[in-house]
């Protein structure tokens, strides 16, 4: 029974200590990162205006416009993973473009008659240094990977892989070790 006071003091002094501890951390962190600090007045300025209001804009960090590359394309088959293995293969396309590219409509065609039509979607492009791994197997689209939703492999070696601008001229082509 005589230990509950210092174990009940222990609590007391870890609690103060521990609270102690994180007001410097933070505050700390508010002198290293005072912008951070800044947009989060910003933030709440712009949560707490009626329905009425228009949102103000930030004109020190204005959001970038995306510059879609038409001429001068740069894409390539970088490679081409698995082949013959339906849950391994998968082909991975990179823009080595200046800018972002928008794919929709291109084709990933092989020499037997395969070919994946890249979907249509406002908010989905290849951005500029950015890749895509069009992967054989099925499965959900996300914004890295593209799913043939094929029940067998597409892809064989010593086959050649091309990929199609909308209007059916090649834009790259891959040969398959």
């Amino acid at each position: 029974m005589k230990k509950k006071p210092h174990l009940f003091i222990f609590i007391l002094v870890n609690i103060f200590v521990s609270a102690l501890t994180t007001l410097g951390v933070i505050f700390l962190w508010e002198r290293a990162h005072p912008r951070a600090a800044a947009n989060n007045e910003n933030n709440a300025e712009i949560i707490s205006q009626t329905d009425n209001e228009a949102p103000r804009q930030d004109q020190e960090n204005p959001e970038p416009a995306l510059t879609l590359v038409e001429d001068d394309l740069s894409i390539t088959i970088y490679a081409v993973v698995g082949a013959g293995n339906l849950d391994a293969e998968y082909v991975e396309i990179r823009n080595l473009s200046s800018g972002a590219v928008d794919p929709a409509g291109w084709q990933l065609v092989d020499e037997d008659g395969h070919s994946f039509t890249f979907p249509s979607s406002p908010s989905w492009v290849l951005n500029s240094g950015g890749a895509v791994k069009i992967l054989s197997k099925k499965g959900n689209n996300s914004v890295i990977e593209l799913f043939w939703q094929s029940d067998g492999p597409i892809w064989q070696s010593g086959e050649t892989a091309s990929l199609l601008d909308a209007d059916g001229n090649i834009i790259a082509t891959y040969s398959i070790p």
